[in-house]
């Protein structure tokens, strides 16, 4: 709620900040690499800045556990659908070509029901896009002294979370390194193959293992 985004221990009153449209702008382009249309669900949406950025592409949901978040999303997107809820009790019929999640899997703590979850909620042919810390390389975990979020629950190398989606039934077609440095007065951010075995976080771009076989 209010309190996590303002508690200096997660976004300290600076989620903008955070999230700068650059930095929204390179996840759109490696979502849209990836399938370039249709349907889209933002899970752990939050204020809703990246559905603002995707929805001239997509036809665009989010959804969030906190409903302060949600108020704040709805304010910017009156037009898009918003759920409160968690991933893992979402009730749908719908099924989505796109489904994102930026730095929210680890925060959640039935994270084999979530997964699944987002496995059955993708349309054939449909991709997850996620975006994931990791705590497994010098930066990683110099990041993880610093790093005091006590909602951060799976504090895992890129191996295990790659182990753990496969065992999710999906299948990781990309993954890539970000790197993202907050300075003064500029938040430093870059997606790359080249940093994907250094960084601090990973970009993954995965389809189910069923469609992959077939």
């Amino acid at each position: 709620e209010e309190e996590y985004f303002a508690c200096p221990l997660a976004y300290g009153g600076q989620y903008d900040r955070a999230n700068p449209p650059r930095k929204l702008a390179s996840y759109l382009r490696e979502v849209r690499a990836a399938k370039p249309a249709g349907w889209l669900l933002d899970v752990g949406c939050a204020f809703g800045r990246f559905l603002d950025v995707a929805r001239a592409h997509y036809e665009c949901e989010g959804l969030d556990v906190s409903r302060y978040a949600l108020e704040r999303a709805r304010r910017l997107l009156p037009e898009v659908p918003l759920y409160h809820t968690a991933i893992q009790d979402f009730g749908t019929d719908k099924r989505y070509e796109v489904v994102t999640c930026f730095d929210v899997l680890e925060h959640i703590p039935e994270l084999d029901l979530a997964l699944g979850r987002l496995r059955d909620l993708l349309a054939p042919g449909g991709v997850l896009a996620a975006v994931i810390p990791v705590y497994d390389s010098p930066m990683g975990w110099a990041v993880g002294l610093v790093d005091r979020d006590p909602t951060h629950l799976h504090r895992w190398s890129r191996r295990d979370w790659v182990k753990r989606l496969e065992a999710a039934g999906f299948t990781v077609r990309t993954l890539k390194g970000i790197l993202r440095v907050p300075l003064p007065g500029y938040f430093l951010h870059g997606i790359s193959p080249l940093w994907s075995r250094w960084s601090a976080a990973i970009f993954v771009v995965c389809a189910t293992a069923e469609e992959e076989r077939a």
